[in-house]
């Protein structure tokens, strides 16, 4: 069920506000959170449901069992911790690459199996909770339900973002919902919806138009198209999440903080998919040695987090290489690129890494890495023309579109809302509400009027 589904809207999201506000303490709100997350995710598929089922039922007991050993079984508690991730990552493995392998490797057709909704998040969610355990940087969670909460809360479990258990722990026993959560939670809410009804949907229609440009100014259009789509489309979903998790008293990390105005590629990853680049750090990249190694090493651990995160994403060569290609730049970056960085403009390290990022989103939506290099060299004048009616038709009709989605994906309006904030205060929340109720409204009427494109993250 997706959160720009209208029954989502205006049935289930209600009637659960409605529901938890019965439940009179917090043992009951969460049992109560669990039912209708549990009932949210079959929504789905029951298949699906039992892998979750499984998943938490496997860390509930595996924590438990690393818990009860000593620092004198020490190997024997490695075997059980590196045993029990191995067991989370077969099962993302089977689901989620096997059919690729199996096919591309060896041929053979693909074996009937979908890929349960969001497992690529609650696995890392799950694989988070046994090594803070084990690392004893949490108490293990003796209460099945509280841990089934952390797995499936329904506002995080399909597209995250990835909480950390030690973070989340803390809300699922003291917690409070306040007249502030629910009017950040509101605003943040329609922020969201906004971002994918307005701005994603109808970049998804600008980037279908243009499918199999073969000119230089078509497959730029396509590329922006892209690169504004995906933004607005996980960091709506991610801003709708963190405010439905508000409504409940939780504080969901964030996720994105304007990443296409960084300023270099390590800045780019701070704003992206925040949530994704703190857990490879924090249980990959830091395990490994992180910084505090000689260079060929450090190098190492550069090129295999950034090989996982491709992964992370697909099987297909595309994400590979697009892993690849920002661990490479991050080398680059970080052993010559910082001096010629700091001697250009901001402006213009802001412009050069907006097109890095650019480049990069093309290995992402392409269907084969020949058609990334193809695309890659239509960009830089390899192509059949410099335009043609199907890129200026393109041009004539989302051209506005694509100015705002420039605009938008910067810092610009929330510093003119925190302005009519300061300077007009409650005036000013009451303009600024009505702006996005009316913006909500029309949404809606989008949402009646056509079907909303899918969620751009839950492929992966």
């Amino acid at each position: 069920m997706a959160f720009t589904n209208l029954f989502f809207i205006f049935g289930y999201l209600p009637l659960t506000l409605i529901g938890y506000q019965f439940c009179k303490n917090q043992k009951i709100k969460n049992i109560f959170l669990l039912i209708v997350s549990w009932l949210f995710y079959a929504w789905a598929g029951l298949p699906g449901f039992l892998i979750l089922l499984i998943t938490t039922l496997w860390i509930f007991a595996c924590g438990k069992q690393i818990d009860l050993m000593d620092q004198k079984q020490h190997k024997k508690k490695s075997w059980l911790v590196g045993g029990s991730i191995a067991f989370l990552v077969l099962i993302l493995f089977v689901y989620k690459y096997l059919n690729v392998w199996i096919n591309g490797l060896f041929g053979l057709a693909p074996l009937n199996l979908i890929m349960p909704l969001g497992l690529s998040f609650y696995i890392f969610s799950a694989i988070s909770y046994l090594a803070d355990v084990a690392m004893k940087k949490t108490p293990v969670q003796k209460n099945f339900l509280d841990l089934a909460l952390y797995i499936a809360f329904f506002a995080k479990l399909t597209m995250g973002p990835i909480s950390e258990y030690r973070e989340f722990k803390n809300q699922l026993e003291n917690r409070k919902l306040t007249s502030a959560n629910l009017s950040q939670g509101t605003l943040l809410f329609f922020k969201g919806l906004v971002k994918k009804v307005i701005f994603a949907d109808q970049l998804a229609l600008m980037f279908a138009s243009l499918q199999g440009e073969t000119s230089v100014v078509g497959v730029w259009l396509l590329s922006l198209s892209y690169t504004f789509q995906l933004y607005f489309d996980f960091s709506g979903y991610s801003d709708m999440a963190i405010g439905i998790g508000k409504w409940f008293g939780f504080e969901i990390p964030k996720n994105f903080d304007h990443p296409y105005v960084a300023d270099s590629v390590q800045n780019f990853w701070r704003r992206w998919h925040i949530s994704l680049s703190t857990w490879f750090r924090d249980y990959v990249y830091i395990p490994l040695g992180g910084s505090r190694v000689d260079k060929n090493k450090f190098i190492r651990n550069i090129l295999v987090v950034w090989l996982l995160t491709g992964i992370w994403h697909g099987a297909n060569m595309t994400y590979i290489l697009w892993g690849l290609y920002y661990g490479v730049l991050l080398l680059i970056e970080r052993f010559y690129g910082k001096k010629i960085l700091e001697r250009l403009p901001h402006t213009v390290r802001i412009v050069l890494i907006f097109f890095i990022a650019n480049f990069g989103w093309v290995f992402f939506f392409s269907p084969t890495y020949a058609e990334a290099f193809r695309l890659l060299g239509c960009m830089f004048g390899i192509a059949e023309s410099f335009v043609n009616s199907q890129a200026l038709f393109g041009l004539s009709q989302y051209l506005g579109l694509l100015l705002a989605s420039f605009v938008f994906a910067t810092p610009v309006v929330d510093l003119v809302q925190d302005r009519i904030f300061a300077l007009w205060k409650q005036k000013g929340v009451v303009l600024v509400s009505v702006v996005y109720i009316l913006l909500f409204v029309a949404c809606i009427g989008m949402l009646v009027s056509s079907t909303s494109q899918i969620f751009l993250y839950n492929a992966f």
